[in-house]
């Protein structure tokens, strides 16, 4: 067995190497609660940004929507308040669409895919007679309590989530409750049928609403913007 030559000196390393591995486990302990700290921290905000982008969400669609009835009063003045009922879609065809390239009523407008809900149809669609972008025209549906009760064309943006829906409300009524129609989202989009803004009756009852988000039956939750009133 070979001897310690100094015995003292062994004692001093034994020491060196006790600390050194003390104060390496100390750091291994304060880097996975540094971690971990920061993965809480990480976590907690998420709803907070979920919060921030419906607020951002809810605005675009405010101003696409702006922007559309817009493109509508042009073509009214062209072609006067009756052609947009009678002859106005969402095509590019000349003296007929919104969207015709040569007089530029108005641009498709598209939206942020972290606006709609889960598993909806986020495709942006050529202009056509009914959709344009992310948006829809309906011209058979009519508001409740408004001018007149007659169909008020209006553009509509289906498949939101839940939460831009109501900040919407927020932004326009100071609610974020949401109407419930007794129609699926389909009535709204196909602009066949009545989508049943005027028979809701419960509330909050949209009555004198030229715009909001609404729950469909089959919950769904769809944005609206009359773009002339009737």
């Amino acid at each position: 067995m070979k001897s310690i030559s100094n015995p003292a000196a062994f004692l001093r390393k034994q020491k060196q190497a006790g600390f050194i591995q003390a104060a390496l486990l100390f750091g291994i302990a304060l880097m996975t609660a540094v971690l971990g700290g920061f993965a809480l921290a990480n976590r907690s905000p998420t709803s907070q940004t979920d919060v921030e982008q419906a607020k951002v969400n809810a605005s675009v669609i405010l101003k696409q929507a702006s922007d559309l009835r817009d493109g509508v009063a042009r073509y009214s003045s062209d072609f006067g308040s009756s052609a947009v009922q009678s002859t106005l879609d969402f095509s590019n065809t000349a003296n007929q669409g919104l969207f015709d390239p040569t007089a530029r009523y108005a641009s498709p407008q598209i939206m942020p895919t972290t606006a709609f809900a889960n598993g909806e149809d986020t495709t942006i669609k050529s202009p056509s007679a009914l959709s344009a972008g992310h948006w829809y025209i309906n011209k058979v549906t009519p508001g409740k309590g408004l001018a007149t009760s007659s169909e008020d064309p209006m553009v509509i943006l289906p498949g939101l989530r839940a939460d831009v829906c109501g900040r919407v409300n927020t932004l326009l009524y100071g609610t974020s409750s949401i109407p419930v129609a007794g129609t699926a989202l389909s009535v709204w989009t196909t602009g066949i049928t009545d989508a049943g803004i005027s028979a809701i009756s419960t509330a909050p009852d949209p009555a004198g609403w030229p715009e909001g988000c609404i729950a469909t039956s089959d919950t769904k939750y769809v944005y609206f913007k009359v773009i002339q009133e009737n």
